[in-house]
């Protein structure tokens, strides 16, 4: 699993793991200096006691001394020398010995006559446990403040799959989980549902407002196309013109509301099975621009099928085909329409466009120029939304003079 180190939890982990090591250190350094403490007591003590002959008292001082032969045997035998040292003033050696945890003084006379062993017996195994007890309780206390912290920020995980949710189209995510919430994570989650609320609002009047103009433009068009049927003295060729006029209009009108649909998420796709140079053939029909030059289709395949609303296809197709048209160099260049290996790509040879890759696919979008001067910047806009809405994405190239818009249409294909 890949480590993402600028997030807010990895920070937090680190933090509390040096935080525990820390601990440890601070345990450990704690329990040395008490050992070596209570060590050099222990040897002040026995020192003073051997010297002044009160050994008989040694218990009052926290020392025992030892009288079984058998255990000083077998204590000098198996016990760990960890120091040897000649006190001045003082006829005896002495060895300081550990054997099973605790700590022995050995006295050997210099003549060699009297040999004593003392004990440790008090001191430094309350003082340990209470640093242990000390030591336990702080870790229990960031280990709780750890899960406090925790379950405090772990909501942000699920708030990003909502906010990615969102992103990818979703306005309808569920946020009531953090409506409770007093903290950061409930402020901000408010503040994105009230942007998300605001965001409806704008999508649902703008639904309305389109759907409203798409109706009142349909009924004059209607009457329009029913009258120009009625012209009788009319030339021919004139009514041919305003025909044309009325029927590009109406189809504008019906695939600006289809596109709307599928932005808002409401459009259900007509799926079927059709075969893909049908949709190509399709959208050269419904070019709304005259194909003055000659459009290519090459195909390493002409049996391809692909699965979807056929009839969108065509409309996102056809929007494509209609700007290599505009947009292709003056002359004689041709538009190609290639499929290869399953990639629609449409290609004609002319300048780039002024305006950028992030911006082209946005509705009212358009090159100021008199080969677009009639356009609504809509062509785009609603190709991306037919498309996305099949699950495939379009993008755009420029490479050595050409306009290449590519669509990988391997996912809709039929086998």
């Amino acid at each position: 699993m890949k480590i993402n180190r600028h997030s807010v939890l990895f920070k937090i982990n680190i933090v509390f793991i040096l935080s525990f090591a820390v601990l440890l250190f601070f345990y450990l350094f704690a329990h040395k200096i008490i050992n070596r403490v209570e060590t050099f007591k222990f040897i002040r003590k026995a020192v003073f006691l051997v010297k002044k002959n009160k050994l008989k008292d040694s218990e009052v001082f926290g020392v025992n001394l030892i009288k079984n032969q058998k255990s000083i045997n077998k204590i000098l035998k198996n016990g760990k020398i960890i120091l040897k040292k000649n006190p001045p003033r003082l006829d005896y050696t002495l060895n300081l010995l550990s054997f099973n945890g605790n700590k022995y003084l050995y006295f050997r006379s210099k003549t060699g006559k009297i040999n004593l062993l003392l004990k440790r017996i008090s001191g430094v195994n309350e003082r340990q446990n209470i640093l242990l007890a000390a030591w336990i309780g702080l870790n229990v206390i960031l280990i709780l403040l750890y899960i406090s912290i925790f379950r405090s920020i772990r909501p942000l995980k699920k708030l990003r799959d909502n906010i990615e949710e969102f992103k990818n189209g979703n306005i309808n995510v569920n946020l009531t989980d953090y409506a409770s919430r007093k903290d950061e994570i409930g402020f901000l989650a408010k503040e994105f549902k009230e942007a998300i609320d605001n965001l409806k609002k704008t999508m649902n009047t703008r639904i309305w407002f389109i759907r409203n103009i798409a109706h009142e433009l349909k009924t004059p068009i209607t009457k329009g196309k029913i009258a120009l049927e009625l012209l009788k003295d009319e030339d021919e060729n004139k009514k041919r013109i305003f025909s044309d006029i009325f029927n590009r209009l109406e189809m504008l009108i019906n695939e600006l509301f289809a596109a709307e649909k599928i932005a808002a998420g409401n459009e259900i796709l007509n799926t079927t099975v059709c075969s893909l140079t049908s949709v190509i053939n399709r959208a050269n029909e419904l070019l709304f621009v005259k194909n003055d030059g000659a459009i290519n289709i090459v195909s390493d395949n002409p049996d391809y099928t692909v699965k979807g609303d056929c009839e969108l296809l065509s409309i996102g197709i056809k929007n494509l085909m209609d700007n290599a048209v505009k947009f292709k160099a003056n002359g004689k260049s041709a538009v190609t329409v290639s499929i290869e290996k399953g990639v629609l790509s449409i290609i004609n040879k002319g300048a780039k466009p002024p305006i950028s890759e992030d911006v082209m696919f946005e509705p009212f979008s358009k090159e100021l120029n008199t080969k677009n001067k009639d356009g609504f910047g809509l062509g785009l806009y609603i190709t991306k939304q037919i498309i996305e809405k099949h699950g495939l994405k379009i993008i755009y190239e420029y490479t050595y003079g050409k306009n290449i818009f590519k669509i990988d249409l391997n996912k809709i294909l039929c086998s």
